[in-house]
């Protein structure tokens, strides 16, 4: 079994977000590997990019809700697993802010979530010219434009951080 090509096939979404007083729940949802022999899947979560505490296992399903959640900037990332206990490497990286917080880096379309349509986004930017979303200047060098698009399209697949 490769199960370290599952990497280039999970997708993570966050679908929904409830804040209710004291903590919150996010729901993620993500697309099913296509590798043989998947099991299940482990979820992590932490309060830093790639740094997260002890995942939860689950069954074979591709969504799942992490609840109880304070408030902060949470990132999220998906293993698939298979019967013997081997690991994929990381999906992408979802970041969502939980409570009060400023936008995130990198989310150019202000949906509170870095992915595929930040990407478009930040496309249209550059070929449109209009800046009506968060700061498109991914690298802050001054200029938007296809340098901008590569680190965005890097931070959606996991490659790096957002700057």
């Amino acid at each position: 079994m490769k199960i370290l090509r599952i990497v280039y096939f999970i997708t993570i979404f966050v679908i929904c977000c409830s804040v209710p007083a004291i903590a919150a729940n996010v729901t993620l949802r993500w697309d099913a590997s296509i590798s043989p022999g998947v099991a299940g899947y482990k979820v992590y979560f932490g309060n830093s990019s790639r740094h997260y505490g002890t995942p939860i296992t689950i069954g074979n399903q591709t969504t799942y809700t992490v609840t109880g959640l304070a408030d902060g900037i949470w990132y999220f990332s998906v293993k698939a697993i298979d019967g013997k206990g081997g690991k994929s490497g990381f999906s992408n990286e979802v970041i969502r802010p939980v409570g009060n917080y400023p936008p995130i880096p990198c989310d150019i379309n202000a949906d509170q979530s870095v992915n595929e349509l930040d990407l478009q986004a930040l496309k249209d930017v550059i070929l449109n010219g209009s800046y009506v979303y968060n700061d498109p200047d991914i690298n802050h060098d001054g200029k938007v434009n296809a340098i901008d698009l590569q680190i965005l399209n890097n931070v959606i697949q996991g490659l790096r951080t957002c700057p």
